[in-house]
Formats: structure tokens, sequence, C-alpha cells
């Protein structure tokens, strides 16, 4: 509460020193020379210097507002005198030796008319020290910063005339920025660049003059070329990695050439410089989603929800980023928390999204569990897709009862579908109920289902029959298997099931004739050689109709067949005739 409100005080300046006739007593009764400062001298304000050693950092800012004192007269650059900085500080709370950060810095530099602001940091290192600092204006509503070299110097003397000669030379640069700024105001965008590329040729390290033709760059129309905006901010990230400036327009230009890879470890920069912007990360967790590289945003997406648990918004872009990025065991877990925090989010994508999930992560358990509580919620208003899914993890566990449950409900959402009934049809005939496959194939034609999608079905389920009867060569079970066959054509003609049947009534009658052949010239078995033949010509003419239908099934075993129908025909007549059959 304490800091809140000398801060309050600075951004209030509510200190208000006498500074219109601003003493030129610098500190210690050093006075600077060349009289008074004038209407556009820049005033400089030097305060504490940030150190691990708070001694080392006083002694930084005081002994560097000592040599500019010395070195620059007042008419050049005016040094904020030692006095105004420490009543300002002591009335607003804080102590005349505080290190101040960059915020507090600008505020007290507007109190005391400063236009320029040293932000130093000094350590030790080894024997010696090492000093980084940058020169902080105003620009609009906007700070800017302009760094300075680091130092590395044998003591503090040595530091503070090197930092005086590194701001020397980057003092030269100002003005040029200053007109550069007045032209972009005045949206004189090719003013500005000429007057920016003056700074810099005076100033070769000049962030602010690059600053200056960046945003010439980015403001005239049309904009300047994605490489020659790439060109200017990586100059300035060359000089000042921080430049939060350079680093939004070398994104936006990466993006636009679809320099993804590029754009994507810039947009990284950005979040490590400033994660607690969440206008920011926002954009930054869109582009890393939608340029294929997720698994980087989820990071970040963690670092917000650390800071806002519970946070439904949060949970979901991470639940969707998760899935994006294919960490499928993981999404599960976060959509589960995402629901739980805010229940009405568990509608039909989260399900649809979830129960794809756990299918992709091999979880038929969660599968399951997600498709039964989606069904009990929404009932038949869910997609299709969820009981078929769950049909067909009950079926591949062997669960043949309640696979067929879960294909009845998939009919009863689309009566309509094909894959439904052919399911259903298919557990049936699995479950050794072919009178009840059969009996589903006719619901599913009442239904509107077309006779040809059901046919691979249904020969699925008279197929046994005749393999069966292949195998034992017995009449009976030839005579099932054409039952059974010609019980599909009923339901579901086809070239197949005209094969099959002709193939069956083939066998049967064969199988009579051969009979024939062994009793006939046995006068006391006349009555059974007439109904042996009877059979062979029933189902020869069964046969003879049949396998012409079925011949694009098996063209070969299918003329074959046909060939010598005629002879075992002939054989029946014969026979017939001679035994006076009627």
């Amino acid at each position: 509460m304490k800091a809140f409100t000398r801060r309050a005080a600075l951004a209030a300046g509510f200190v208000a020193l006498p500074l219109a006739g601003a003493p030129l007593l610098g500190q210690a009764g050093q006075q600077q020379r060349g009289g008074p400062p004038v209407q556009d001298t820049p005033y400089i304000l030097v305060t504490t210097f940030h150190s691990t050693d708070r001694q080392l950092g006083v002694q930084m800012g005081d002994e560097f507002r000592r040599r500019l004192i010395s070195e620059h007269a007042a008419k050049e650059l005016y040094v904020i005198p030692q006095q105004n900085i420490k009543n300002t500080l002591e009335a607003s709370g804080y102590r005349a030796d505080s290190a101040l950060s960059a915020s507090d810095l600008m505020e007290l530099a507007k109190t005391l008319r400063g236009d320029q602001v040293i932000d130093g940091t000094a350590n030790k290192v080894g024997a010696g020290i090492q000093v980084d600092a940058r020169v902080l204006m105003r620009s609009g509503q906007q700070t800017v910063a302009q760094p300075l070299p680091r130092i590395n110097a044998k003591d503090v003397g040595d530091a503070v005339k090197q930092l005086e000669q590194k701001l020397t030379d980057a003092q030269k640069s100002f003005p040029a920025y200053r007109t550069c700024t007045n032209d972009l105001r005045a949206a004189k965008y090719s003013d500005a660049i000429a007057d920016a590329r003056k700074g810099l040729a005076l100033y070769p390290q000049s962030v602010l003059a690059q600053q200056c033709i960046l945003l010439a760059y980015t403001n005239q129309t049309p904009k300047a070329s994605p490489d020659s905006i790439i060109a200017v901010a990586t100059a300035i990230r060359n000089v000042d990695s921080t430049a939060m400036v350079a680093l939004a327009n070398l994104a936006d230009a990466y993006m636009a050439k679809h320099d993804t890879a590029n754009a994507i470890n810039t947009y990284l920069s950005i979040y490590r410089l400033d994660p607690s912007n969440t206008n920011t990360v926002t954009t930054i967790i869109e582009v890393l989603a939608n340029s294929g590289a997720p698994d980087k945003a989820i990071p970040i997406i963690d670092t917000l929800i650390q800071q806002n648990p519970g946070d439904v918004g949060m949970l979901k872009t991470k639940w969707l980023l998760q899935l994006r990025a294919k960490q499928y065991k993981a999404a599960l877990a976060t959509g589960a928390e995402y629901v739980k925090a805010d229940t009405s989010k568990a509608d039909l994508d989260y399900f649809q999204r979830s129960i794809a999930a756990a299918g992709l992560d091999s979880n038929v358990a969660m599968q399951q569990q997600l498709i039964a509580q989606a069904m009990q919620k929404f009932g038949n208003k869910v997609p299709i897709d969820f009981p078929l899914l769950a049909a067909q993890g009950y079926y591949k566990a062997g669960q043949l009862q309640q696979a067929l449950a879960m294909a009845r409900r998939a009919t009863e959402i689309d009566p309509k579908n094909t894959g439904a009934w052919q399911f259903i049809i298919s557990i049936q005939s699995q479950m050794s109920q072919p009178d009840s496959a059969l009996a589903s194939a006719q619901k599913a034609i009442a239904a509107g289902v077309p006779k040809d999608t059901l046919g691979a079905s249904l020969l699925a389920i008279a197929a046994p029959a005749l393999k069966k009867a292949q195998e034992t060569k017995t009449r009976a079970d030839f005579q099932a298997a054409l039952q059974a066959f010609q019980t599909v054509d009923q339901i579901a003609p086809s070239p197949q099931s005209s094969f099959y049947i002709g193939v069956a009534a083939y066998s049967i009658a064969g199988d009579a004739l051969q009979n024939v052949q062994k009793i006939y010239k046995n006068t006391k078995e006349k009555a059974t050689t007439c109904s042996e033949i009877k059979v062979a010509e029933d189902n020869l003419a069964i046969a003879q109709e049949a396998l012409p239908k079925g011949g694009r099934a098996d063209p070969q075993t299918a003329g074959q067949l046909l060939q010598s129908l005629p002879q075992y025909s002939e054989f029946a007549t014969q026979v017939k005739n001679a035994l006076h059959c009627k």
C-alpha cells in the first residue's frame, strides 16, 4: 500500500518544486558552466544506479552526475540538480538514494521537467565494474530507449568517464531523431527517413533513428516491403534485443512472408519480455496454434493458468492447444477440468473432440465413458457416430450383446443408416442368429436402406451354410445352403446370391442323380428312383435359372456348370421315361 502511494504521488506530480528558475547548483556546490539553460536545452535526470551493491549504485549515480556537470555547459545539456531530486523523492515517500524502476524514473523526470533519463545498472565483475545504461525519453505517450554500449571499467572513475563519452556520442543523433518524429506526426514519411539517416550517419548505433525509420516504413502508403522492415527491425535488435516495437514489426513482417519459423521465434521473444501482457499472449498463442506449433504455446498458457486458476477461457485454450499438438492424454485431463469449471461447456462439440481424442489415445474405456455421458445427456440428439463408436469398442472387446444394443441405438438416431444395419446383421450372424439377421435386413429395407447395400452382409450370413455343405457333401447341408441363399436373394438379390443358389441346386441335383444311377435298374426301387428324378429335375431347373444371373460372380465356374446341365437333364429324362415316372 505504501509503495502504491509513493508511485501515485510521483504520477500525480503533487510535489511542485519551483523549477521555473531552476538553480545551476549541481551537488556539493558544483556549478554547471556556461550560464543558465535556454529554451531548447535538454534536461537530463541521473539517479542511483541499480546494483547488487547499494553503495556502488549510489556512487555511480553521484559520480556520473558530477562528470556530466563538469563536461557539459548548462546551455548544451542541463543536469537536474541532486537537491531537486532529493526533495521530490523524499516528499513522495522515497529515499533520496532510491534506485527507481523505468516507469518511476519517467514520472520523476516529468515532475522535474526532465527530457532525458539515465537508467543504469552497475555491478562488480571480478576486479572491475560492469555498467549497462540506456537513455530514456518520452515520445508522445510512449517511452523510448537508446541503449549505450556496455562498459567494463577498472573502477567507478573509469566507468563514469567511459559512460560520459558513450552518452556524448549518442547525443549527436538526438536532434535528428526529434526532427524525424516531427516529420512522422506530419505524415512526411520520406523526410522522416531522410532525417533519421542523418542521425545514423552521426551515430550508427542509434536505435531511435532506426525506430523512426521503422515507423515511417510501416505507416506510409503503401507500406514498405517485409524485407525492408525486417532489415531495419533486425538492426534495432542487434543493438537492443528488448526493443518491443522492433519485435512486433519483425513478427508481422515474417508472417507477411509466410516465414512461420522466424515469426514463432520472434513472438516467443516478445512473450519472454512481457509475459504479463494478456493481449500479446493471446496473439502469440493464436499464431503458434495456427502455424503448426501448438506445443510451444502450451507452456505460455500454463503460466497464465497459474496466474488465473480456474479461468474457463484459458482452460479451453489449453485443451484445444493440446488437441492440436496431439497430446491426447493431457487433453482429456484438461478437458475434464474445463467442463468441471463450467458444466455448460460440456456440449456436443466438447464430447465429439474428447471422444475422438480418447480413440486416438487408444483409451477405449474413456471413450466408452464419454459416449455414455453424452448419450445420457443428449439422448438421440447425439451424432450417430457416438453409438457406432461405442458398438465398435464393445465389438472389439468381444462384448457382442452390448455392441448389438449400441448399433440398434444408432438406428434409432438414423433409421436409414446403412452402416448401423450392416453392423447389426454382422453381429447377429456371428452370434449364430441367422433368422434374426435376416429379420433385421428386412427391417432395414423397410426403413429405406437400399437393398444392394445389404447384399454383402446377407451373403455373409448364408456363406457358413455353403461352406459346411462343401465340407460334408451331404444333400441336407446343401439344401440348407440353398434355402439360406434363396432367402438372401429374396431380400437383396445380387449376382453372388444367384451364383450360390445355382451352385447349391446343382450340387443337390448331382447327389440325386448319383442315387438314381445306383438304384434305377432295381424295379423294387422304382418309386424311390422317380422321387430322386423329381429332386434332380427341380434343382436342375433352379440351377438353369440362377447360374446365368450369377455368372458375373464367377464366370468360369458358372460356365462349367452350365455346360454340364444338359447332360444331367438328358440322363434324368431317359431314366424318367424308362421307368414311366409321372
